[in-house]
């Protein structure tokens, strides 16, 4: 099965590349109480920290900073049980719910961590001009069906392609009636019978055809919207002075998307609590003599697999603390 594209492989692809070399660092693991580094070993460059209690965690670092969920006591847990499939994406991305994890944001920050978005707002216009009745992909479907009739009528008229578009042209020019444009008087009975089953002349030949089909008249419009889609501000304002095509409700479009930042930072505590799992697999395997105390600074990871990167296999864990 095709797996679909990741909405926001930019942000992936630029953590992936920046984090390849990246290894966790458990600096405090006492039940609910843990403090994890995901860090490039002696670099604090592109690393962040996952520090959780009761009901929280917290990021903080070089990237993920400043920001605190809650949701249920062990709120590690909790990510892993909510957390996506992973190498979901056509790119290797897990499929993680953005819009859920924002709400689990502490104070009310879920607003705070979407900005305006000159391609959200452009996918706006584009969505509702194809949805437009006389802009549409409807439209431009019945405007190609229109030609096809046309072309066939002039056909069973024996007369060519050139002639039928020196009639448009005349016919917009307003010095052809739209009767002169569909005459069909020197057609049988039965090629006309036949041609009105085939494409339904009723409907096609009774509605007048303009100039610009509905396709260029919107790339048109598009193409406007562009030169607006600097700032919201400017692109309300725009919406607001076209609301003839696009209606009065245009206010409720949200023309907002996550931020770098909030992606980043779903995308670091993915990431660090699949390696806290491996360490406690890790852990689990050892004999218990020789497991780690969870007291102990600066257990490290072996090699790195992030996001689903396949990594070099090596000997056991080590307690060597990775130096801040």
């Amino acid at each position: 099965m095709t797996k679909p594209a990741n909405p926001y492989a930019h942000a992936y692809a630029d953590l992936l590349r920046e984090t390849a070399e990246h290894q966790l660092v458990v600096l405090h693991d006492d039940g609910l109480y843990r403090h994890l580094r995901i860090q490039k070993p002696g670099t604090r460059m592109w690393s962040w920290d996952i520090t959780t209690w009761p009901g929280h965690l917290a990021t903080s670092g070089a990237i993920a900073d400043g920001y605190m969920f809650t949701r249920e006591p062990d709120m590690i847990q909790f990510v892993a049980r909510n957390d996506s499939q992973q190498s979901y994406y056509s790119d290797g991305a897990p499929s993680i719910d953005v819009r859920y994890w924002a709400e689990k944001l502490c104070g009310g920050r879920s607003y705070e961590v979407k900005k305006y978005d000159a391609d959200v707002f452009l996918r706006h216009v584009k969505d509702s001009l194809g949805e437009h009745e006389d802009l549409g992909d409807e439209a431009q479907r019945f405007r190609e069906q229109q030609l096809m009739l046309l072309r066939k009528l002039y056909e069973l008229r024996g007369l060519d392609e050139a002639t039928m578009q020196d009639h448009l042209q005349a016919y917009w020019k307003k010095e052809f009636s739209e009767a002169e444009l569909w005459a069909a008087d020197d057609l049988s009975d039965e090629q006309f019978e036949k041609l009105d089953a085939e494409f339904d002349w009723s409907e096609l030949a009774d509605v007048p055809m303009a100039e610009r089909s509905p396709a260029e008249r919107a790339a048109e419009i598009l193409d406007e919207a562009r030169l607006y889609a600097g700032s919201e501000h400017e692109a309300r304002e725009w919406l607001h002075e076209n609301s003839e095509t696009f209606g009065g409700d245009t206010w409720e479009w949200d023309l907002r998307d996550y931020d770098i930042h909030f992606l980043f930072t779903c995308y670091c505590i993915d990431l660090a609590v699949r390696f806290y799992h491996e360490y406690q697999a890790q852990q689990a395997a050892l004999p218990e003599s020789t497991r780690l105390s969870s007291r102990v600074l600066g257990f490290l990871m072996r090699g790195f697999r992030a996001l689903g990167r396949p990594r070099r296999r090596s000997s056991h864990p080590t307690n060597e603390a990775v130096q801040s």
